[in-house]
């Protein structure tokens, strides 16, 4: 199997959020593998890599191995096996007990002291040695000026401005472009950038990176495709973090049910920020191609160009999994959680938080599962075609 040519961009790997689910995306990357479409000793066949949340982590993780891309997927899928809550936030009676109380003094008598202080659920310290312990990040400038690699492109919400950043690593020659409400500027990713997009809004703390303060990149990430596109993507394939499910399904189990908790109000903002963008991305692609068919047919030589696009999301319900598993998230994160309602109604914000060995193996192994399955049609998707339709743009 010859994947497709990477050069001058045309192949693109976006990942969206989704905290723990992350580990998802590392299954699908290790089922490409698996197929021979991700091979080493041959090139990436992704031009821009593209991530935000925990996407940024392992689109930062892929760039870091783009010249043996094989190895890098293996890193990542051994780091996510064997990722345990204690490296991603602290988890010790002090630390979270401390939290607590500051919230609910906070939110008790913050109108009388005329100041607050806790800017998140959780203190996620520990992440930022983990991270620089699972990616070689000095690798990443080093591959793209090999050409192993054109870009890596992060985001993140700049929390004071309310716009997002995309952070561009690439070639100097790489033009840049403007968009309303989301900035972009060149950087030398390191892991503040990942931990800045990283940064799940209300759970982990906000970062400080070069005198701003940045929180989760899927907040303002409401088009996660739009920076692959505007880098010349002609093939992009977007790897969500959720299961596809009809929406008669959705509303007969909203049905008879009371009145929502705050912990499943929160887990729907939750999955707004950071789940739903690259669905809606995906469908209004496929409604601008076939907006891009119809006007090649009847007005050749306009200026637009069709971007076909791939998206691999979950078999199975990852909440489902989750609840099924959440005795396994820490203790005293657990009670600091059932403060905001039952277990049934933190079951989606467990799925973020549950950074635990057998979670997320199981996560990889649907990951892998869920591509062989589709195999027929992602090896079509990476095959080379005769012609592809492209309109002159």
């Amino acid at each position: 199997m010859k994947a497709w040519n990477p050069a001058g961009g045309e192949g693109a790997l976006v990942m969206s959020g989704g905290g723990a689910r992350g580990a998802y995306q590392a299954g699908v990357l290790a089922g490409l593998a698996d197929l021979g479409l991700i091979a080493n000793g041959e090139p990436l066949p992704f031009g821009v890599l593209v991530g935000s949340s925990a996407g940024a982590i392992n689109a930062a993780g892929l760039a870091a191995f783009a010249e043996r891309p094989v190895e890098g997927i293996l890193a990542l899928v051994k780091a996510w096996s064997d990722v345990e809550a204690q490296q991603v936030f602290r988890t010790d009676l002090r630390s979270l007990g401390g939290i607590g109380v500051r919230w609910a003094r906070d939110l008790s008598l913050g109108g009388l002291m005329g100041k607050v202080s806790p800017k998140a659920l959780l203190d996620t310290e520990p992440l930022r040695g983990t991270i620089q312990g699972w990616i070689p990040f000095e690798q990443i400038a080093r591959n793209i000026e090999a050409g192993a690699l054109r870009s890596l492109v992060l985001t993140a919400t700049n929390l004071h401005t309310a716009t997002g950043v995309i952070f561009v690593d690439g070639a100097p020659e790489q033009p840049l472009w403007n968009q309303a409400r989301r900035h972009v500027e060149r950087a030398q990713i390191g892991v503040d950038h990942v931990l800045a997009s990283s940064a799940i809004p209300l759970l982990f703390p906000p970062v400080l990176l070069e005198e701003r303060w940045f929180g989760d990149g899927s907040i303002r990430n409401t088009a996660p495709l739009s920076p692959a596109i505007h880098m010349g993507a002609q093939r992009i394939l977007a790897v969500g973090v959720r299961e596809p499910r009809a929406e008669g399904e959705i509303h007969e189990q909203a049905r008879g049910r009371s009145a929502p908790s705050i912990a499943e109000i929160a887990g729907v903002l939750l999955d707004a920020v950071m789940l739903d963008a690259i669905e809606v991305d995906v469908d209004h692609s496929e409604r601008v191609n076939e907006s891009v068919r119809r006007c090649a047919q009847a007005l050749p030589g306009q200026p637009f160009r069709r971007v076909d696009v791939l998206a691999v999301h979950p078999s199975e319900d990852i909440g489902a999994l989750a609840h099924e598993l959440a005795d396994r998230v820490p203790r005293v994160v657990r009670y600091l959680m059932r403060g905001l309602g039952s277990d049934e109604a933190i079951t989606e914000l467990t799925s973020y938080l549950l950074f635990d060995p057998l979670f997320c193996g199981r996560l990889i192994e649907l990951g892998r599962e869920d591509v062989k399955a589709n195999r027929d049609e992602i090896e079509r998707f990476f095959a080379e075609p005769a012609e592809l339709p492209v309109v002159p743009g």
